[in-house]
C-alpha cells in the first residue's frame, strides 16, 4: 500500500457546508464525490490540503481562512463532541492536542505553556507535503473560531505565526487574527495570554466526555503508532534523499532504530521500505516541478539523482510526462 494513503484524514463532513466552492476540484485533487457525503469517508492528507489548495488558486487566494472563520466544533463529529464536554478551555486545548490523531494521522497539534503565555502549535508532519498554506491558514482560522464558539468570548490571540511566506494581500488575516503576525516561521502557531485557560467551555457535559472518552483513547492508540512511524520514516528519507544516500541502513540509523526492527515495523503496516522511498520521492519530485521555481538539475539533486536523465526517466515513470513537460502544464516553465 502507498504512503500516502496511509496517513489518512476522516473528515467526518466537516467540509460538506464548502461542496458548491469545492466540487468542481474534487477530481484534481483525487477524491471521490462521496466526501461531502459520506461521514465515514477516509480520504489521504494529500488529497484534502491539495483540494484546498486548488480552491485557493482558482477561487479566492485567502479561501483558507474563511472557511476556517466558519468552522464550530460541533462540525468535528466525535472529536468535537468531546471537546465541547469539557470544563475549561486548557481541558480542550490539550484534548485537541491529545485526540487529533482520531481524526488525522498526518497534524500535530502542541499546546506549550510559558509564564505568561499558551502557544497553540499545528503543522503537517509529512514532508511530501510542501505547499499547504490554505491548510494552515484554515486550521489557525479553525481552531481560533471553535475556541471563541466554545468560550462565548472574542478570545483574541496576541500572535499568530506561519510557516508559509507573507501574501501579498493580509487584509482578511488582519481582520481574523487583530494581532502582529509573523510569516516563514518553523511551525504554525497561535500565542494567548495564559489566562485563557481557565475560561470555561459553555456546552460542557461531563456523562457525555466520560461516554466518549473510551472510543477516542482507543482510536488514539490505534492510529498513533502507525502515524509517529509514517510521520519518522518519511521524514527521515526525505533528509536523507538530499544527501544522496538514502538506504535502510541510513534511515534506521537516524531512526535510532536496527534495519530488523524498522523493517518490522514497516511490515505490520503492510509496506515495505522501497515503497516508502519510492512513495516519498514521488510525493516531492511532483511538489517541486510544479510548484517551485528549482531548477531542474537541483530538483534532481534535491531527490538523490546524480543524473539529470535517471530523474527525467524516474518522472516520466510517474506522470507520463517529462520534468519539463509537466512544468508547462502548471504554468511555471
Amino acid at each position: 500500500m502507498a504512503l500516502a494513503q496511509k496517513n489518512t484524514m476522516h473528515p467526518e463532513l466537516l467540509f460538506s457546508q464548502f461542496a458548491v466552492q469545492l466540487s468542481p476540484f474534487l477530481e484534481a485533487a483525487g477524491l471521490e464525490a462521496s466526501f461531502f457525503t459520506d461521514p465515514e469517508v477516509e480520504c489521504s492528507a494529500a488529497s484534502l490540503v491539495k483540494l484546498l489548495e486548488l480552491a485557493g488558486r482558482n477561487l479566492d487566494d485567502s479561501i483558507g481562512l474563511r472557511f476556517g472563520a466558519q468552522i464550530r466544533s460541533s462540525d468535528m463529529g466525535v472529536l468535537g463532541q468531546a471537546l465541547r464536554s469539557m470544563d475549561r478551555l486548557g481541558d480542550t486545548l490539550n484534548g485537541l492536542s491529545r485526540y487529533m490523531v482520531t481524526r488525522s494521522q498526518a497534524e500535530r497539534v502542541e499546546v506549550i505553556e510559558l509564564d505568561r503565555l499558551v502557544v497553540l502549535s499545528y503543522q503537517l508532519a509529512d514532508p511530501s507535503i510542501t505547499q499547504k498554506r490554505q491548510d494552515a491558514e484554515f486550521s489557525l482560522a479553525a481552531m481560533l473560531s471553535c475556541i471563541r464558539d466554545l468560550t462565548r468570548c472574542t478570545v483574541m490571540p496576541v500572535r499568530v505565526d506561519f510557516e508559509h511566506a507573507a501574501p501579498k494581500d493580509l487584509s482578511c488575516h488582519r481582520e481574523m487574527f487583530h494581532c502582529p503576525m509573523r510569516f516563514a516561521q518553523d511551525c504554525n502557531r497561535l500565542y494567548f495570554n495564559k489566562s485563557v485557560l481557565d475560561l470555561p467551555i459553555c456546552t460542557s457535559n461531563r456523562r457525555l466526555l466520560q461516554a466518549l472518552q473510551p472510543y477516542l483513547e482507543e482510536q488514539r492508540k490505534l492510529r498513533s503508532q502507525s502515524a509517529n512511524l509514517l510521520i519518522d520514516v518519511s521524514g527521515a528519507i526525505a533528509t536523507e534523499l538530499g544527501r544522496g544516500r538514502v538506504g535502510v541502513v541510513q534511515v534506521a540509523e537516524a531512526m535510532n532504530l536496527s534495519v530488523r526492527t524498522l523493517q518490522r515495523r514497516l511490515r505490520e503496516l503492510d509496506l515495505e521500505f522501497g515503497t516508502v522511498v519510492e512513495d516519498v520521492r514521488r510525493a516531492l519530485a511532483i511538489e517541486y516541478v510544479g510548484n517551485s521555481s528549482y531548477r531542474l538539475t537541483d530538483v534532481a539533486l534535491m531527490l538523490g539523482y546524480t543524473e539529470a536523465s535517471s530523474f527525467s526517466r524516474a518522472f516520466r515513470r510517474w506522470t507520463n510526462l517529462t520534468p519539463r513537460e509537466y512544468r508547462k502544464t502548471s504554468g511555471l516553465a
